[in-house]
């Protein structure tokens, strides 16, 4: 898979990080957030259990606040592509075509997208 990344380093007024971390919270509530720098962006979907580390240091008039925060990416599961089913009777074909046909509807109906 291909690495998407966007790097930013740069200096802003306090009101600027304010805002740009409104913004990070905003989207992170709302279950998908876009980073992006010019015409390069990464797009990250937060879900389920996040990994946070968080570092602060003061040292010499210098202060740093590190924040990281880490998850894995949302997998679903998929149907099988033919329903599975395990019996000691035989299945009548006209049987076995109606529920073909209805699978193929539920599969449809009830698409994780």
């Amino acid at each position: 898979m291909k690495k998407n990344e966007v790097n930013i380093k740069c200096k802003m007024e306090t009101d600027a990080v304010a805002i740009l971390l409104s913004d990070m919270v905003k989207s992170f509530r709302e279950g998908k957030m876009v980073i992006q720098k010019g015409s390069s962006f990464v797009t990250l979907k937060p879900v389920g259990q996040i990994e946070v580390e968080l570092e602060a240091t003061e040292k010499k008039g210098k202060q740093r606040i590190e924040i990281q925060l880490s998850w894995k990416e949302a997998v679903f599961s998929e149907q099988p592509e033919d329903e599975i089913r395990i019996s000691g009777d035989e299945p009548c074909l006209a049987e076995a075509d109606a529920s073909e046909e209805q699978t193929e509807r539920n599969a449809i109906l009830y698409r994780k997208w």
